[in-house]
């Protein structure tokens, strides 16, 4: 079925030249061109063998940096506790399209000009994938990672509770102007309760952490992705009430982007429903798309990182995209209602602080809402970042969505308080930015539209059989 409507708030310009005719993929699943001693297909014989010698065995808390991250990044559930997310007994059907060759696709990235493998290759990736209008345009694995195989999305899930929280909205029992804390007593007089649902949404609440215990440490620490310091919270729900005011909830000047914000939220859809987040993603969403089950990281308390734990294949991940896209296009039959898309995508008016903010490098003139980066470019865009290299795009008016799952190593310290912000660009790592993907992603669109031909590709579209 062809979808036409789309929220008027999220269209800045007019609607490109409409493409009509369906579209190819290159070979799924073929083996990669021989490339010895590239990052992308090289795993140094981590974890291989029975047992595995020494020195290539993953532990907890030496799994976040080379060689041993491509691994561990997909295999989380064999380093720290879960819980699981069920699949749907009906997936939604992905298409495969007939194969066109777009390994060696010409991008100008960042100011150099290579081929699409090439870039997958030096950003560390494990998985690619690119829908259009719901068919597999392109698809990628590298190293061991494959087609059912679970990788973590780590900040990429905040969009997923900021979708369950603009549901709850769109349903009447969460108001995005009552403080936080009005759901979550316990903390009221803390920056996150303080501060109201949206400030919370919208990364705005003015907060610091203890400089010994930064947002992401002290967080992977009680979810034990890493070991936890002897005096650092063993639990999220300890770990938000550790945070501190480092402005007044009323003023918030600031775009800082943290994990607390998520967690806390999180906290408050569990008080509203009655369910775990875990639940939530299974009954609302999972359950009505997915393939495979994925699953989250879990703290002693059985609490879910909402901010940076959920796993799943790169495959499901593309069905959620291709979900929300259907959604923010007014389509009445997916899991996402398109009143919730609307208010989860409301055009944000916080350019201004977001380009003042920590997390701003490759996204230039973007705003952000619901814990969803708004991409400002005339389509109605949007994307899900995650540290290591997770990135979900969604371009509704081309009818495009492009998921990348990497290993990229990121060991920079984040700042520990929104009154020490700053702006960070390195230009060594301009090939793993965001905008860097959205290029990749469009140069197979436009392939796509203006390659011509394309007669093999007839007759396939949404409603062909799912694979």
């Amino acid at each position: 079925m062809k979808l036409t409507f789309l929220a008027p708030a999220l269209r800045a310009m007019p609607r490109g030249p409409a493409m009509t005719r369906a579209v190819p993929e290159p070979a799924l699943n073929a083996a990669p061109k021989p490339a010895p001693n590239v990052a992308a297909d090289a795993d140094d014989g981590v974890m291989k063998g029975f047992p595995p010698p020494p020195d290539k065995q993953v532990v907890r808390g030496g799994g976040l940096r080379p060689p041993f991250m491509r691994w561990a990044l997909s295999h989380t559930r064999e380093l720290a506790p879960t819980v699981g997310i069920r699949h749907a007994s009906r997936p939604m059907p992905l298409v495969d399209a007939p194969g066109l060759p777009f390994d060696e696709l010409p991008l100008m990235v960042a100011g150099r000009s290579l081929g699409l493998d090439d870039y997958l290759r030096a950003t560390h990736t494990d998985g690619f994938v690119v829908l259009h209008r719901g068919n597999v345009v392109y698809e990628r694995y590298f190293g061991d990672f494959h087609r059912h195989q679970p990788h973590i999305w780590a900040s990429m899930t905040k969009s997923v509770t900021g979708l369950l929280a603009a549901m709850l909205i769109h349903e009447g029992k969460l108001d995005p102007h009552a403080p936080l804390s009005q759901y979550v007593p316990e903390l009221k007089g803390n920056p996150f309760g303080d501060a109201t649902v949206r400030r919370n949404l919208d990364m705005e609440v003015p907060v610091g952490y203890p400089q010994a215990l930064p947002p992401d440490l002290g967080l992977f620490g009680a979810v034990g992705i890493v070991p936890r310091k002897d005096d650092a919270p063993d639990n999220i729900y300890d770990f938000l009430k550790i945070a501190h005011a480092t402005g007044t909830a009323a003023e918030a000047p600031v775009w800082y982007y943290q994990n607390g914000s998520a967690e806390a939220m999180a906290w408050a859809l569990r008080r509203i429903t009655g369910q775990r987040w875990s639940q939530l993603v299974t009954d609302r969403i999972w359950s009505r798309l997915a393939d495979d089950d994925a699953y989250a990281s879990v703290d002693r308390l059985g609490t879910e990182m909402a901010s940076g734990g959920l796993n799943s294949t790169l495959r499901d991940a593309a069905r959620f995209a291709e979900a929300v896209r259907r959604a923010m296009q007014g389509d009445l039959s997916g899991p996402i209602p398109p009143a919730a898309a609307r208010i989860a995508f409301e055009p944000a008016s916080n350019q201004s602080r977001f380009a003042s903010g920590n997390l701003v490098s490759g996204r230039d003139g973007y705003g952000y809402r619901n814990y969803w980066f708004q991409c400002n470019d005339g389509d109605g865009s949007v994307e899900a970042s995650g540290r290591f290299g997770q990135r979900i795009y969604i371009n509704p008016d081309k009818d495009l969505v492009a998921v990348k799952f990497s290993a990229s190593p990121d060991d920079a310290a984040r700042p520990t308080s929104a009154a020490d912000i700053r702006r960070c660009e390195d230009a060594a790592r301009a090939l793993e930015t965001s905008a860097a993907l959205i290029a990749a992603a469009l140069a197979i669109h436009r392939s796509l539209e203006h390659d011509g031909g394309l007669a093999q590709a007839a007759g396939i579209g949404q409603g062909s059989p799912a694979t």
